[in-house]
């Protein structure tokens, strides 16, 4: 694998977690090419790509994404991808350039699929839709991060009774041993106050209308 991310915390624990099953199992990732966010020109990266490598990890989001791909595919860059869940978010999923063809069948991972079949996600999909009507068709993962983000604290602040005194020490308290059902499944955290959460792995298909999903 020839591996590209941006450079700072969230992808720097996704090519984690990522590294460690894939190298356990005897992969190897041969080069790596950190990018500073805001990256517009990967013309020296898209170089250093070596010819024998089997595929590319890419955990780039954004306009990232979109300018990597778009340079990628002038630049005859033919290695299938695996995805960073930020990379196969909608928020690139739905850019128009042609190397979005590129995308179906990207394999990735998450904490949530488009493709998601339970009355939860489907409502949530629909009150999404409802509330952003010129939105994505599904809702990105920054959507549905921010939302359960913002569910936690409204329960623990619901637990509380809303009390934030002593330097909010019972809300942290509520907060440490909260679980709730998400849209996409049950959450908690662990000792170290880590989310815990449902894993979906994922593959960019496209759906009737012509637009890309994350398919389970």
């Amino acid at each position: 694998m020839f591996l590209i991310a941006e450079d700072y915390g969230f992808p720097y624990s996704q090519v984690q977690g990522f590294m460690a099953s894939y190298c356990a199992k005897g992969g190897r990732v041969v080069k790596k090419a950190w990018v500073p966010l805001g990256t517009k020109d990967y013309s020296s990266v898209i170089a250093g790509i070596p010819p024998d490598v089997d595929a590319l990890v890419v955990v780039l989001g954004g306009s990232d994404a979109v300018n990597f791909l778009n340079q990628a595919e002038q630049a005859g860059v033919d290695k299938p991808f695996i995805g960073g869940s930020i990379t196969v978010d909608q928020t690139v999923l739905n850019y128009k350039g042609k190397k979005r063809e590129s995308l179906l069948g990207t394999a990735s991972a998450g904490p949530m699929a488009d493709g998601i079949d339970t009355p939860a996600w489907k409502k949530f999909v629909a009150d999404y839709k409802a509330a952003f009507p010129q939105g994505f068709p599904s809702p990105s993962l920054f959507a549905y991060l921010y939302y359960i983000n913002t569910q936690a604290v409204l329960l623990g602040l619901d637990a509380v009774k809303g009390d934030l005194s002593d330097n909010q020490s019972k809300l942290k308290a509520a907060l440490a041993k909260l679980e709730f059902d998400g849209p996409a499944g049950h959450i908690k955290l662990d000792e170290n106050r880590n989310a815990i959460g449902d894993t979906y792995i994922t593959e960019v298909a496209k759906a009737p209308d012509g637009g890309f999903l994350q398919t389970r």
